[in-house]
């Protein structure tokens, strides 16, 4: 039996069908999993057939999508290869609707991070896995990013883009006059700024970071409450976006101590 809607899913490798449709492809074992675990909007899995009938994680994941009702179908591994973009299928792929979060719920949380025009989807889903890990409550993508739903992006995301909001073409400058107008401190992170540790640890703030190669646009720079940079050994002038990323917002998301 032919796969429903086979076409539209393959064209789900493109970016103009994803946001025509609202739609875009999740693949892999873990992947399906954490899509199931975290509630996301799974409208259709297809699966190897083969696969199916020796690995008991997919027959997991088929019983946990029966059980919801759905739509589950089965193909041959070759049909699957081409429906998605892995070279080596694990044997299931999925349709996930993209989701509508609130955005005014997600402004009251004490920890947003804000990001100004990234560029590579692997640091754009790390950054959402390290968002997460910290407590984030939302992340505000830029006009002039990586498409959120790009599949290298779902994939570094390791279902952290299930589970945390993400707002796209956000506004930057209009957002942190709103968020002043919140009380939500906003820092950005910039070579020339105070080092993170000199930084007292806000109720709520917002963390600011820029483009992997010019950083943050200097007319939102001036919109902040403070600047801050991560000192590094002599010679050394830039950290991974990501990796900066990890070590300021875990700093922030400690208890304070003192005047610290």
């Amino acid at each position: 039996m032919p796969v429903k809607n086979a076409r539209k899913i393959t064209a789900l490798k493109h970016r103009k069908a994803r946001e025509a449709g609202q739609k875009f492809l999740v693949e892999g074992i873990r992947l399906i999993q954490e899509a199931l675990t975290s509630g996301a909007p799974v409208e259709q899995l297809v699966f190897d057939r083969e696969a199916l009938k020796t690995d008991d994680r997919l027959k997991q994941i088929f019983q946990t999508a029966a059980a919801r009702n759905i739509l589950i179908q089965q193909t041959d591994r070759r049909a699957l290869k081409h429906m998605g973009e892995t070279r080596q299928p694990e044997g299931v792929l999925g349709v996930v609707r993209m989701p509508g979060w609130d955005r005014d719920r997600a402004l009251d949380a004490n920890a947003l991070l804000l990001l100004d025009r990234i560029r590579d989807p692997g640091n754009l889903g790390l950054i959402q896995r390290t968002a997460e890990a910290a407590g984030v409550g939302a992340l505000f993508l830029s006009k002039g990013s990586v498409e959120l739903y790009n599949p290298k992006v779902v994939r570094a995301s390791r279902g952290a883009i299930f589970r945390l909001p993400v707002f796209r073409n956000a506004d930057l400058s209009s957002l942190i006059q709103h968020l002043h107008a919140r009380s939500v401190r906003v820092l950005s992170a910039h070579l020339e700024g105070a080092p993170f540790y000199k930084v007292g640890r806000p109720d709520r703030f917002a963390l600011l970071l820029g483009n992997e190669t010019f950083g943050v646009d200097p007319a939102l720079s001036t919109l902040v409450d403070s600047t801050l940079t991560i000192p590094m050994a002599k010679g050394v002038n830039s950290l991974n976006v990501a990796v900066a990323a990890g070590i300021l917002l875990f700093r922030f998301r400690e208890p304070r101590r003192g005047n610290a």
